[in-house]
């Protein structure tokens, strides 16, 4: 009967040595699995995130050569307006000299009046000219200026904003 009892014994231990090997083989199985899945989607988001810093970087590049490009224009047209500016100063200056030249030598009073009525008409007329010529050249270098911005502007909402609307 001993012999019996060895022999159930060793057949229950047998099955609870195999049971735990499933169980541990299992679980070890499971593990690797969760461990690989892990990994998996850790090395995704390190991916998005690298992707997503690269763009950002991309981004800013582009943004700085957008204010670079702007700050270029701005300077070209602060040169025209300079330019014009010092034209219509030298036309100014030449004919103040040549009004007062014809002042000095003008013989009666009435051709003094009559040379200063026209040179006050002939310079408020040159003056309205230019400065309606300096406007119209301010707005658009004004805006050649602030094209980079407002592609970069649009870009930027192109960019994040509209992702997040949709």
């Amino acid at each position: 009967m001993a012999s019996k009892k060895t022999a159930k014994g060793t057949v229950a231990a047998e099955e609870a040595i195999a049971t735990g090997k499933e169980t541990v083989n299992g679980a070890v199985k499971a593990g690797t699995e969760a461990a690989t899945k892990a990994l998996a989607i850790g090395r995704d988001q390190f991916k998005a995130a690298t992707k997503g810093y690269s763009e950002m970087t991309d981004f800013g590049k582009d943004t700085v050569e957008a204010f670079v490009a702007a700050s270029s224009a701005t300077a070209k047209a602060v040169e025209a307006i300079n330019a014009e500016v010092l034209a219509f100063s030298k036309s100014s200056f030449e004919d103040s000299v040549a009004a007062a030249k014809a002042v000095l030598a003008a013989k009666t009073l009435k051709e003094v009046v009559d040379l200063q009525t026209e040179f006050a008409k002939s310079a408020f007329e040159n003056y309205v000219q230019q400065s309606s010529k300096l406007g119209e050249l301010t707005a658009k270098l004004t805006k050649e200026a602030m094209e980079p911005i407002n592609a970069r502007f649009q870009a930027a909402v192109e960019k994040f904003v509209k992702p997040l609307a949709a």
